[in-house]
């Protein structure tokens, strides 16, 4: 727990947060400290999240925020439509419709009780080093004290944090902020304004202090308990019988509670924490076939907001970030596709669309007209989409 404590005091950082006067119209200076939660909390709800790539923005994050994981782990248990088509290897496709709830802030702070079972092993360190000390018992008193001591303040310390979740503000006329989160086989595509996607992606969580002293105080916290480890080792030998009876029962105790507490399910607090943010967003599943399918799914999806015009450009850097080929079928299938969405047409096509003279051969023809298919298959689904219907697609 020393080593985890070392740790912590050196993420700390110390920032210079400026108070406006009401009355006197000057600007007051106050000391923060700031330090990384998953530091101490090593489990997978402060886990990072997977790359994001803005549509229209033009964002590229490569980590994104706990929320973002948190939003990933909500979309694979949801259910799903499944999209016939050309089978190749399927990918996961969930849209998830954001909108701004009004507890959402740029800053928030969370609080949160300790559990009423935190009394017992404090009764029981207590009861224990009372009984050394009525029996004579001294090394085993004072290291059961020693150990009170520090966990104490160590509890104290954070105890007098504030959990903190910060996300960037964006520009006054920001583009939509829809992207896309995912790896290889499963994406879930952002439908919201720019301030509600930064909080998945950009979004934060740490320990806020207002004394500047606290990184002094974390540092001290990880001495102390480290002491109290060897301490512990050097001094419970030479204690009398009862003396170590006393000790072991009250680590008994501690660890009992450590015990029940790491198998506290923290997946309430998380989604506590998470739907204040977000609220419920909606979500939409479909398992598509292939990968061509799916792009043009997620393409057709976001070009539908009537802010954007469907702009070729970004439209095409999205095509060529998940289907990198550049040969010449496939820049001609891009191009058709994205001239399409940009006039708003019907991905329908004929024999004229891939029997193309600047394709002599018969496979690049039989290629194009494959693509032209998985495109048609995506607007299906896009349409199943839109009117919200569940089934498969026949």
């Amino acid at each position: 727990m020393g080593k985890h404590f070392r740790r912590l005091a050196r993420s700390a950082k110390v920032d210079i947060v400026y108070d406006n006067g009401s009355e006197s119209g000057t600007a007051s200076r106050s000391q923060t400290v700031h330090i990384d939660p998953t530091l101490l909390f090593e489990h997978e709800g402060w886990s990072k999240g997977p790359a994001f790539k803005g549509i229209f923005s033009g964002t590229s994050i490569y980590a994104t925020g706990p929320l973002a994981s948190q939003l990933i782990k909500k979309a694979t248990k949801e259910d799903c439509r499944k999209v016939d088509g050309r089978t190749t290897q399927p990918v996961n496709v969930t849209v998830a419709i954001l909108e701004q709830v009004d507890s959402l802030r740029q800053q928030m702070t969370f609080n949160h009780r300790s559990p009423p079972l935190a009394i017992i092993p404090i009764v029981a360190s207590l009861t224990t080093c009372l009984t050394c000390g009525l029996y004579h018992q001294w090394y085993a008193f004072s290291m059961i004290l020693v150990g009170i001591l520090a966990r104490g303040f160590a509890c104290l310390l954070i105890g007098s944090g504030n959990l903190v979740f910060d996300h960037p503000k964006p520009a006054e006329g920001s583009p939509p902020g829809d992207g896309v989160l995912g790896s290889e086989q499963d994406f879930v595509l952002l439908k919201g304004n720019e301030y509600v996607v930064n909080a998945v992606t950009r979004g934060r969580f740490f320990f806020r202090f207002r004394s500047k002293y606290a990184c002094c105080m974390v540092e001290w916290c990880s001495i102390l308990l480290i002491v109290q480890a060897i301490a512990q080792l050097v001094f419970i030998p030479q204690s009398k019988l009862f003396g170590q009876l006393m000790f072991v029962v009250s680590l008994a105790f501690s660890w009992a509670y450590d015990l029940w507490f790491s198998s506290f399910d923290k997946g309430e607090v998380q989604e506590a924490i998470f739907q204040q943010v977000l609220g419920k967003p909606s979500l939409i599943k479909f398992v598509f076939p292939n990968r061509v399918s799916a792009v043009v799914f997620l393409l057709l999806v976001s070009n539908d907001n009537p802010r954007t015009s469907g702009n070729p450009r970004k439209l095409k850097k999205i095509m060529d970030i998940f289907l990198p080929s550049n040969s010449e079928v496939w820049e001609i299938w891009k191009d058709t596709i994205t001239e399409r969405l940009k006039n708003r047409q019907a991905l329908q096509f004929s024999d004229t669309h891939w029997n193309r003279e600047e394709l002599p051969l018969e496979d690049d023809r039989k290629l194009l007209k494959t693509l032209f298919g998985d495109a048609k298959d995506a607007e299906k689904a896009y349409a199943i989409f839109k009117s919200h219907d569940a089934g498969t697609i026949a």
